[in-house]
This record gives C-alpha cells, structure tokens and sequence, in this order.
C-alpha cells in the first residue's frame, strides 16, 4: 500500500492553520498556527507564530518566528530572529540573525555569528562563537572556539578552550584540559566594527576560578588559575594560582599568591 503523501502549508499574506504533521511549511507573510506542527522542511521568510512545538528535519528563519513550545530540528538556521519559549535541540545550529531560548540548548555543532540568549544551558560538541552570546546556566562542550563576546553565569567547561579577545568576556567558573586565552590583534577593521556596534569594553575575560591541565591566560582576571603547566602572559590579574608542574609569569602580570602543590 503506497504512503500517503503528505499535505504542505504555504501562506504568502495572512492567515491561520491547524497544526498536524505536513511535508513542507513555508511561510512568506504572516501566519499563526495553532498547535503543534510536524513536517520535513520549515522555512520562514515573514512572520510565524507557533502556539506549541515544532518538529522537522530542516529550518529555516529569514523573517521572524516564535515557537511557545520546544523546538527540535537535525538543521536550523537562522538569518533572522526566532524566540522559543522551551528547549531547542538540534544537531546543527547556525545562528547568524538573532535568537531567544528561554529553556536549554542541545547541539552537535552550534555556531553563532549573530547574537543568541539562552536562559538555561548549552551543550554541543563544537560550539563556535563569533558573535555574542548570553547563557544563563552552564555550558558544556568537547571544543569551545570564541572570536566575540560571551557571558555564561554558570560553568564553561569542554575539553579544547581556545578564547580570543575581542571584547569584555565572562564565565563565573571555567575548567577544561586545554585553555588558551589571549587578546586578538586584529588589523582588519573588524575588531573596530564589532566595537562601534557592541560597545567600547575592554578585551579581557573575568572569571572566578580557571582550572585545567594546561592553562595560558593573557589579559585575564580571575581570583583563583590552577593547572599542571600555567602561563600567565601580559594583562593579567590574578589573586592566587596553584600549580603541579611549571608556571612562567609575565613580568607585566599582577599576582597575588602562588603555590607548587
């Protein structure tokens, strides 16, 4: 017995729907549908209101969208800007627009070239930051790459570390067995650009305490850096830093304390 086929949604001016399982949902004007939604493909190049929670293969944000439920997706992509009131899980997420999720966020890769608002925690393989992002709770990854601005209340922790510093950064606590932190030299203009859009704050990153197996800081303040091997470059403050194998200290460096263990 043949499948049957599946039913598409397209809405080019205004209008509302019923939500079920489709094949494709594309929205060019304004739409509102009323529960949840199934499909393969998920494209919005207008304005798209989702009173429930989206399932699909493949999305993509050009105009505007805001889901009240959770989202999941193997590819989103958003140019525009999309809220999510839950949680949105996804195996790859380019966020190159604006983004609001006031649950978690779950990826395989997740990359940012806009700005993105998390309330609650991120965890991905590969996160890759060239934008700005907001995380309220922690966040996890095997690889985590920053070329931006970055603020996370809770926990960073992942594997590979690799920080460059564009602008004021800010993690309450960071651990990770390679940690690389070090302010970009940018001649390009792009630095100057981020700037004049996002503001004139300093290239450094703050945190409480950084610990991993091996740690190079520049222009990092922090109360407390443990590691096995520990380079602290220029414009660095630090209270206290505790070491297993070697430490080298910038003669411009400000520590405090420091101790073999």
């Amino acid at each position: 017995m043949e499948k049957a086929k599946k039913r598409n949604i397209s809405i080019s001016g205004s209008g509302t729907a019923a939500g079920g399982e489709y094949d494709q949902v594309k929205v060019n004007g304004s739409a509102h549908i009323n529960s949840d939604i199934e499909c393969e493909i998920f494209k919005c190049n207008g304005s798209a209101h989702i009173e429930g929670n989206i399932k699909t293969a493949t999305a993509k944000v050009n105009g505007s969208s805001h889901v009240e439920g959770n989202m999941e997706a193997r590819e989103m992509i958003i140019n525009g800007s999309t809220d999510i009131d839950g949680n949105l899980t996804s195996s790859e997420v380019k966020i190159q627009g604006s983004s609001t999720i006031k649950g978690d966020l779950k990826g395989k890769e997740i990359n940012v070239r806009g700005t993105a608002s998390i309330t609650g925690n991120v965890s991905s393989d590969e996160i890759d930051v060239k934008g700005q992002v907001i995380i309220g709770g922690d966040c996890e990854a095997e690889s985590f790459l920053a070329r931006g601005h970055f603020k996370i209340n809770g926990l960073l922790n992942a594997g590979n570390i690799d920080i460059e510093l564009l602008r004021l950064c800010e993690a309450k606590e960071i651990g990770g067995e390679n940690i690389s932190v070090k302010r970009n030299l940018d001649f390009s203009g792009f630095k100057k650009i981020l700037k004049f859009f996002m503001g004139q704050e300093k290239d450094q990153l703050t945190a409480e305490v950084i610990e991993g197996d091996h740690v190079s800081l520049e222009y990092t303040h922090a109360k407390v850096v443990r590691g096995n091997t520990i380079e602290i470059g220029p414009g660095c403050v630090i209270d206290r830093i505790e070491y297993k194998q070697s430490l080298e200290l910038d003669e411009n460096a400000k520590i405090g304390t420091q101790e073999k263990i």
